[in-house]
Order: structure tokens, then C-alpha cells, then sequence
């Protein structure tokens, strides 16, 4: 019988190996995020894909942008006066920061943002920049690319009180009852440059992606322009210098190999100049 037993096991093996017989793959996670009706109520009022940063700034620094509308209420309760005077200069004020925060990604030139959780989002010397606001009580970043906003990046606290919740598992609960379908979940996978956990939805123009920043007591929820993602292999055609890279002349000379001229000799002690 274990002859029997043994002779079959080869023969299902010799099949397999001459594709005769398939072995199903382990089971995977989809392909795609799952598509939602719409992601537009996330969208900054005003704001579209495409704008260049001055466009940007204008919906937020213009006569009765976003930075007015803010402060109107707060205005409209006070008298004339001292501080009347500092509500309109702090409102002012944040507005010169957002114009001044627009910083460019270009080669020679490092940003703090190289050491932060924001570090994987762009790339050096291909026409990308950003561009933070902080309002309504968390961090915004806009991302450009040739001066064309393609993502928008929000920082929102993870607490009991807060819009998702206290943990990352809450606020992929919130937002899979928002859209009515469970989220694609990703794990960390350094091949895709991908550092954390995510979850992700998408609609016909947008790709949102929820970024665990537990750590921090932060979520990362992140709107992105599809169009330009699909492209972004073209659009980044400066790839990033590896700071470990051997030097093109040096790895010129090593490429035939290196050779010690004092290999041959016997090892001698030196004792020193001899006295006369």
C-alpha cells in the first residue's frame, strides 16, 4: 500500500511540474480600491484638480474667501476696536503664511518634510511642491506637480471627541458606513513605498487613502487626482539619487576589480628609523 501511496504522490508531483495540474495561488486582496457613488463632499470648497498654487491661495486669501468667511461671524460680534483690530490682523496674518508656506522639491534644495510622515508623498527636482494650511483644527497639505494640484493630504486627531474617532479601526468604520462599502485594506510593503497601513475607496475621478498614524494620534486622510497618479511613472522621470551609490568614476575604475600592490610582500615590522 505505501508503494501504492508513493507511486501516485510522484506521479500528481510530475504533473504539476509539467503544468498539467494547476495549484491555486493563495487567496489575495483586490486588485482595486472598491468604487464609491462620489468622493466630493471631502473635496475643499472651491478648490479642483488641476489649479496652479496662486489659484489655490486666491480661493483662501481673496475678498471673501475661505479665510473671510472664517472670520466674518467672529467680526460681526464685536465692536470697532482693539479687538476688532487683532481679529483682522491674525486673520491676516494666516493668510501672508499660507502664500509664504509654498515650498518646491527641487535638487539642492531639503525640506523638513524629508524627516517627517510626509517623506514618501513626492520627489525631488520633478516640478513638485507644497503647500500647508492649518485650519479648522488640523494640518492641510496641498501637493502640486508642474504646478497642477493633484493631492491633498489632511492631518485629523485620533480621539474619543473627534470627527473619526479615536483609533484607525474607527475611522475605517465611519467611513465604510459613509460610503456604504468596505474599504480595501493595505499592509505596510516597503517595494510600494508604502510605510503604514491603509485603507482605500476610490470614485470615477478621485482616490482617497486613510493612513494609520497611530502612533502619532493622527490619521492620514488623503485625496488624490486619479489622472495623475496613473501617470505618475511619467511625470517623475528624475528618480531619486541613492546617497550609497559608489561614485561613476570610482565604479569605473572597480569594475575589472582591485588588486592590493603590496600582496605579495612579506609583512615587516617597523621599528623605526635605525640609529647610525
Amino acid at each position: 500500500m505505501n508503494r501504492v501511496l508513493l507511486a501516485a504522490s510522484l506521479a500528481v508531483c510530475a504533473l504539476v511540474a509539467s503544468g498539467m495540474i494547476a495549484v491555486a495561488a493563495p487567496p489575495r486582496g483586490p486588485a482595486d480600491p472598491p468604487t464609491v457613488n462620489s468622493l466630493s463632499s471631502l473635496m475643499v470648497k472651491d478648490v479642483t484638480w488641476g489649479m496652479s498654487h496662486t489659484q489655490v491661495t486666491d480661493v483662501y486669501n481673496r475678498l471673501g474667501g475661505l479665510f473671510d468667511r472664517e472670520y466674518a461671524p467672529l467680526l460681526a460680534k464685536q465692536q470697532p476696536g482693539v479687538d476688532m483690530q487683532q481679529l483682522e490682523a491674525d486673520r491676516d496674518n494666516r493668510k501672508a503664511n499660507f502664500e509664504r508656506s509654498y515650498a518646491e522639491f527641487s535638487a539642492g534644495s531639503p525640506t523638513g518634510y524629508d524627516v517627517g510622515a510626509l517623506h514618501l508623498e513626492y520627489t525631488y527636482n520633478n516640478g513638485e511642491a507644497i503647500q500647508r494650511l492649518f485650519k479648522d483644527g488640523k494640518n492641510r497639505y496641498f501637493f502640486f506637480i508642474k504646478d497642477r494640484l493633484w493631492k491633498i493630504y489632511d492631518e485629523l486627531p485620533l480621539k474619543p471627541d473627534g470627527p473619526l474617532g479615536a483609533t484607525f479601526q474607527d475611522a475605517v468604520t465611519k467611513l465604510n458606513a459613509l460610503f456604504s462599502v468596505a474599504a480595501r485594506i493595505r499592509t505596510p510593503d516597503a517595494a510600494q513605498g508604502r510605510e503604514r497601513t491603509e485603507a482605500d475607496w476610490q470614485d470615477a475621478k478621485t482616490h482617497l487613502r486613510a493612513v494609520d498614524r497611530t502612533g502619532e494620534h493622527l490619521i492620514g486622510v488623503v485625496l488624490e487626482d486619479r489622472a495623475t497618479t496613473a501617470n505618475l511613472a511619467a511625470l517623475r522621470s528624475n528618480r531619486p539619487v541613492d546617497p550609497f551609490a559608489l561614485d561613476p568614476s570610482i565604479a569605473n575604475l572597480t569594475r575589472q576589480g582591485v588588486s592590493d600592490p603590496n600582496a605579495g610582500r612579506a609583512a615587516t615590522a617597523d621599528a623605526g628609523t635605525k640609529r647610525r
